[in-house]
């Protein structure tokens, strides 16, 4: 049940709705969790929320330390918000490329950013950007008083989704899921809910980026998608996985204008992709599958780099 006393007891529980307007040819169900229905817009509050709640169980959090993050824009405020509601400084690191809008929502949370110039500029995102982050992040974090949450090897966020995602999306089908479709960022995600559903039967199908597709053999370079890898992280387990697609940016970024204008669903880039996933994923499955994904945050993170008209 959730707790009414603090912002954080909004976090998770969020709708899940079916697809109409771009629903599949071939009748198949693509249900859609509305993840950018958490406090700060984005799936992302349920991972900070296990990461500081995981440490704190596990005594690595002194009260009045600054938690240290490398983030494209959804994590970064995410912990910024749990952060401040637990009393925590929190120090975030991001790259140039990411929207103004991520930088703005960062500052009026109240992290203090450390900007990491990027490779290619906005709004082209690289594995070397992440790499630099990480870099930077890590040289902060040894620092006296900060804790690094390290998202990309940090333990507690899987287990939170399979706990409590996974379960959701579980009950909130009735048990009809038969497939979950999710794009690559930490991986904690697709994991966790992989942990949570597999047992069941259930379909689990990963996502990457085209124009990154470290899984699927494709070119190492840049992408749309803000929040996805494009290399392999180190949660990555294939034995956890039935199948892996390539998305193209223009493809997610179609979608991602459809999404809004046909279902009234206004999420970004990488639900585009999700939902072109989906949409893959209901070709193998055929017209009786009922395939879940996920918005994972709201278009408003994108408005400077992705108008949505036609």
């Amino acid at each position: 049940m959730t707790d009414p006393s603090s912002i954080l007891g909004a976090i998770g529980n969020t709708p899940l709705v079916r697809l109409r307007g771009c629903a599949p040819a071939n009748g198949a169900e693509v249900w859609v969790k509305l993840e950018y229905l958490n406090p700060t817009g984005s799936m992302k509050d349920r991972m900070a929320l296990a990461m500081v709640e995981g440490a704190e169980r596990d005594e690595l959090l002194r009260p009045g330390d600054t938690l240290v993050e490398y983030t494209s824009g959804s994590t970064g405020p995410s912990l910024a918000l749990v952060g401040r509601a637990k009393g925590y400084g929190v120090r975030i690191v991001m790259a140039d490329c990411f929207t103004e809008e991520r930088f703005q929502l960062l500052r009026v949370l109240g992290a203090e950013i450390d900007v990491v110039p990027s490779v290619e500029g906005r709004p082209r995102i690289t594995t070397r950007d992440i790499e630099n982050m990480t870099r930077r992040a890590e040289e902060l974090a040894r620092e006296p008083g900060h804790y690094a949450t390290d998202q990309f090897n940090n333990p507690y966020p899987a287990i939170h989704h399979r706990d409590h995602l996974g379960r959701e999306i579980w009950e909130q089908t009735q048990g009809r899921v038969t497939g979950f479709v999710q794009g690559i960022g930490t991986a904690a995600s697709l994991m966790g809910v992989a942990q949570a559903l597999r047992p069941h039967g259930v379909f689990i199908h990963a996502l990457e980026p085209a124009g990154s597709a470290a899984l699927t053999g494709g070119p190492r370079g840049a992408f749309a998608m803000q929040g996805w890898a494009g290399f392999v992280v180190p949660q990555w387990n294939a034995a956890m996985v039935d199948a892996v697609d390539a998305i193209g940016d223009d493809e997610a970024k179609a979608m991602m204008l459809r999404l809004a204008g046909e279902d009234g669903i206004f999420a970004g880039i990488s639900t585009g992709a999700n939902v072109v996933g989906a949409h893959r994923l209901a070709e193998r499955l055929g017209p009786g599958a009922v395939i879940v994904t996920l918005a994972v945050d709201s278009a408003f993170k994108y408005l400077t780099v992705s108008p949505l008209a036609p």
